[in-house]
C-alpha cells in the first residue's frame, strides 16, 4: 500500500513537472512570434517590453502565492497605464482628458473588484462553478495600498503633467519590488 502510495505521488510530480515545462515552452513561443511579428510588421520599438513583462508575470504565478500575483499584475497594469498617460500628455486635451477618465474608471472598478474578492475570501462564481481567485487568507491591505498608489499618481499627473507620470510609473515598480522582496522573506 505505501509502495502504490509513493509512486502515485512520484508520478503526480512528474505530471506537474510535464505541464510546467510545456507552459514554460508556450511562454518561449509566445515570445519568439511576437518578435517575429515585431519585426516583420515594424510594429513601434515600445511594444518590445510586453511579452517578456507577460512572461514574466505568467512565470511569477508559480513561484509566489496568488496575492502577490494579483499585485504584479495589478501594479504592472498600472504602470503600464501611466506610460499610456505620457503618451496621451503629447497629444491633443481631449485625448489627454479621455485617459485620465479612462484610467481613474480602471482604479474604481478594480478597487471595487479588491473588495468584492476580500469579502467573498477570494471566491468569484459564475452560475454553478466557484473560482478561487485568491487564498482565503490573502493580504488585501497591499493591493489597497497599490489601488490608492495609482489613484495619487493619477493626481499628480493630472495636476504635473506627463513628467509626473514618469516618476509616478517609477515609483509604482519601486512599490513592486519591495513587495517582491517581502514576499520572498516570507517564502523563505
Amino acid at each position: 500500500m505505501r509502495n502504490e502510495n509513493r509512486k502515485k505521488k512520484i508520478e503526480q510530480k512528474r505530471r506537474a513537472d510535464d505541464r510546467f515545462t510545456w507552459r514554460v515552452l508556450g511562454v518561449m513561443a509566445f515570445i519568439a512570434l511576437w518578435t517575429i511579428l515585431m519585426y516583420r510588421l515594424n510594429w513601434p520599438s515600445t511594444l518590445h517590453v510586453l511579452p517578456s513583462g507577460a512572461a514574466v508575470l505568467y512565470l511569477l504565478a508559480y513561484i509566489y502565492p496568488k496575492d502577490f500575483t494579483l499585485l504584479a499584475v495589478y501594479v504592472s497594469g498600472g504602470a503600464f497605464g501611466l506610460w499610456l498617460l505620457t503618451k496621451a500628455a503629447l497629444v491633443t486635451a481631449q485625448m489627454r482628458v479621455t485617459a485620465y477618465i479612462l484610467f481613474a474608471a480602471a482604479l474604481v472598478v478594480s478597487a471595487l473588484f479588491f473588495r468584492f474578492l476580500r469579502k467573498h475570501r477570494g471566491v468569484v462564481r459564475f452560475g454553478k462553478r466557484k473560482w478561487l481567485l485568491m487564498p482565503p487568507k490573502a493580504k488585501f491591505r497591499y493591493l489597497f495600498i497599490a489601488a490608492l498608489a495609482l489613484t495619487l499618481a493619477l493626481i499628480v499627473s493630472v495636476i504635473f503633467g506627463g513628467t509626473a507620470a514618469w516618476c509616478s510609473l517609477i515609483a509604482m515598480f519601486c512599490y513592486l519590488f519591495v513587495m517582491a522582496v517581502y514576499y520572498t522573506v516570507r517564502l523563505i
